[in-house]
């Protein structure tokens, strides 16, 4: 009977000692918000560890797993392509929930009616003046995804105007950010140039645009769209004035490619 009694000691020692451990108020070592790999890592670790914490780090790694792709799964987006590809879906359902805003080159989705109007506020020749304008009518339709596309028409050699481009940018953008908190805010990178226009001083400078943008999204925790790299094979949908594109560029590259690389699946 000691012997009984003193095993159940032990026991309840034992389990006293893991109960103090565990809610001793240890800070978690979040150095790069990874579990650790060894097993020794792991006994070592999760003896500091509340369990509390774990659940966290193991939230926080789904979530970092799934912001690349704004929450869809590789399977899901592989999906989306195979159906656009087969006509099992449409643009205009994969985009139904994303708002377009910008300049001609985001005009030509209206122009060539590929995506719905009442999801695109485009216009010609825009500035950041157009989205100004237009920002109470983007907070009022409380997209989920808003991607936008301006600086073609306001690019220049200039690096103090390059530096007011994304200081109002910046400005609208949190206005933005600060209306819509739960909408996805992707800012286009702007398009490359044929090089049969390239050779102009001014838009030699987009990719001195493009990092100021990277920065700017950077600083303000919004998503960049980089279609640069794509845009190398897109050469024969160019029109005659080297700077917009077909109707089969939105359509067959660069949608597909906002689906692939942005997991936007409707």
């Amino acid at each position: 009977m000691k012997k009984i009694i003193g095993f159940i000691a032990v026991i309840l020692m034992l389990g006293v000692a893991l109960f103090l451990n565990f809610t001793s108020g240890y800070t978690p070592k979040l150095t790069d918000g990874n579990l650790p790999n060894t097993e020794a890592e792991i006994l070592d670790t999760f003896s500091e560890f509340k369990a509390s914490d774990i659940e966290k780090i193991i939230r926080e790694n789904e979530r970092i797993r799934f912001e690349q792709f704004g929450g869809s799964t590789k399977k899901q987006i592989k999906d989306t392509l195979e159906k656009l590809s087969t006509g099992e879906t449409t643009l205009r359902k994969v985009f139904s929930k994303t708002y377009f805003v910008g300049d001609s080159l985001m005009n030509g989705l209206e122009v060539y009616n590929i995506l719905n109007p009442d999801r695109l506020v485009t216009q010609v020749s825009a500035s950041l003046y157009h989205l100004s304008s237009n920002i109470n009518k983007i907070i009022s339709a409380n997209p989920e995804v808003i991607i936008i596309h301006y600086g073609i028409n306001m690019i220049s050699t200039e690096k103090a105007d390059r530096d007011s481009f994304i200081s109002q940018y910046t400005s609208l953008i949190n206005q933005l950010k600060k209306a819509l908190p739960d909408s996805r805010i992707i800012i286009s990178g702007l398009f490359p140039v044929d090089r049969t226009v390239a050779t102009d001083a001014r838009f030699g400078q987009v990719d001195a645009y493009n990092k100021a943008l990277i920065t700017m999204c950077e600083n303000l925790g919004v998503e960049f769209l980089d279609s640069t790299e794509m845009m190398k094979a897109c050469t024969d949908y160019y029109g005659g004035d080297g700077i917009h594109l077909s109707a089969g560029f939105y359509s067959e590259k660069w949608l597909p490619f906002i689906v692939e690389s942005k997991g936007i699946i409707g």
